[in-house]
């Protein structure tokens, strides 16, 4: 700090002036003060459009009609949620607000929770979010538990199945070894069936569909040669 002695003829006294001066240390340098930047909260139609697509498609799937319409807060809570989505149709700026509010009302919406009245879970789970349309979503649940039930009554009911039927090796620490309990297997089983069927959607070999009278209609696999055919005739048009 720097002080100053400054001398006044009218007074003829001396005052001491302080003068406030930064005191610096070494290799200190003044930065400029910047402004905040407001927060981008918009979201382009593309991305709001396949977000709340999900949404809409869960509201409108005819197996979750009996839980959404269960009780008033429920069914406020489908208006707001659809109110936010009109908002957000009408103006981009406020998207991931809107998009946060969304979520909120809908998390806890999910099978398990609801003992069973809704058909499909909520689409946007904390983690990683399926991209899989509500449709395909409970046709999996669907398989998969359709699956767990089968094998553990296959499994309870033939010795040769619980001795012989082991732990894949692709478990590097548990390959080989027989599973502990037929629900453990079962469960092995309809995951792997469950993941089988998702590939198959994906390749556009299943339309999503669950259906045990009609069957699933899986479409055979296309021929790599014939496909690689596909696209270059595609390319040349």
């Amino acid at each position: 700090m720097v002080v100053a002695l400054q001398t006044y003829p009218k007074s003829n006294k001396m005052k001491k002036i302080v003068l406030q001066n930064v005191v610096k240390k070494k290799g200190e340098i003044n930065m400029p003060k910047t402004e905040k930047k407001e927060k981008d909260l918009s979201m382009t139609d593309e991305a709001w459009n396949k977000r709340t697509g999900r949404i809409t498609e869960f509201l409108n799937h005819d197996g979750n009609q009996e839980f959404l319409n269960s009780s008033d807060d429920i069914m406020d809570a489908v208006e707001l949620i659809n109110m936010n989505i009109r908002r957000g149709n009408r103006s981009a700026e406020k998207r991931k607000n809107l998009w946060n509010q969304i979520l909120i009302e809908g998390r806890e919406w999910t099978v398990e929770k609801t003992d069973g009245l809704l058909a499909t879970d909520w689409p946007v789970s904390i983690g990683k979010e399926s991209n899989l349309p509500a449709h395909v979503q409970a046709s999996l649940k669907m398989i998969d538990s359709a699956t767990v039930d089968a094998f553990v009554e296959f499994w309870n009911n033939n010795p040769i199945v619980q001795q012989t039927m082991v732990i894949s090796d692709r478990n590097k620490e548990m390959g080989g070894s027989p599973y502990e309990d037929g629900l453990e297997f079962a469960k092995a089983r309809g995951f792997a069936n469950k993941q089988r069927f998702t590939k198959y959607f994906n390749d556009g070999r299943w339309d999503g569909n669950f259906d045990l009278e009609a069957g699933f209609n899986i479409a055979p696999p296309q021929d790599e040669e014939e496909s690689k055919t596909e696209g270059e005739s595609d390319d040349s048009a």
